[in-house]
């Protein structure tokens, strides 16, 4: 494979969100792509990652790719030899069951058994969850309470899943979970993300008509 062109840049990330790499990669499909490295991974090189593709530091985006094959060297077509790796996800939003989108807005959080609210800002929702950051720090598990006031929702259960990576430093990500979501507030974040992403798309064509 030596007709790897139009790299992009991005930042692999552990699981536990410390940081693991820079890389280039090459996106072969929806739900593919192929890592390039100028020197061959160690032997312990985690299976599953995050790649966070290269952005602004306000972007939070970060997906989670698991390797499909062996790490292989490959020779390109100046003579360079790099070592490549295919990785697969089903993490990014086109391929996840419960669609949502990209926002910023604040809302307060209220932990189970405590009664001071926690403030934090949204980054991404839909209809089977929500991301937020924080500077405080979370154990995955938290049950919390929110009301999202961008949709005049009633009070929402959820659960915290997992950290996800961000490039600020002293702030911390959170993928959570609804609980027992009751159709009035599924039914409200469905108009919600369906409306978002309308109103996205939009914004983006025009921009590119420009």
């Amino acid at each position: 494979m030596g007709d790897l062109q139009d790299l992009k840049y991005g930042t692999l990330y552990n699981m536990d969100c410390t940081h693991l790499t820079e890389a280039e990669y090459k996106r072969e499909s929806l739900d593919t792509i192929v890592l390039v490295f100028s020197e061959k991974p160690s032997e312990d090189f985690p299976k599953s990652f995050f790649l966070m593709p290269e952005g602004k530091e306000y972007d939070f985006r970060a997906f989670i790719y698991t390797m499909s094959e062996e790490v292989h060297p490959c020779r390109l077509f100046d003579n360079r030899t790099v070592y490549i790796v295919r990785a697969v996800t089903n993490d990014i939003p086109e391929q996840r069951k419960n669609f949502r989108v990209y926002v910023t807005f604040r809302v307060s959080l209220l932990l189970e058994g405590q009664s001071v609210s926690i403030p934090v800002k949204v980054k991404d929702i839909g209809t089977g969850g929500f991301q937020f950051v924080s500077r405080q720090m979370f154990q995955p598990g938290t049950i919390l309470s929110v009301i999202f006031p961008e949709l005049k929702s009633p009070l929402i259960t959820a659960r915290i899943q997992k950290m996800r990576p961000v490039r600020r430093e002293g702030l911390h990500g959170y993928g959570c979970q609804y609980v027992e979501l009751s159709p009035k507030a599924e039914a409200l974040i469905r108009n919600y993300v369906f409306r978002t992403e309308v109103l996205q798309a939009k914004a983006k064509k025009e921009k590119e008509e420009i």
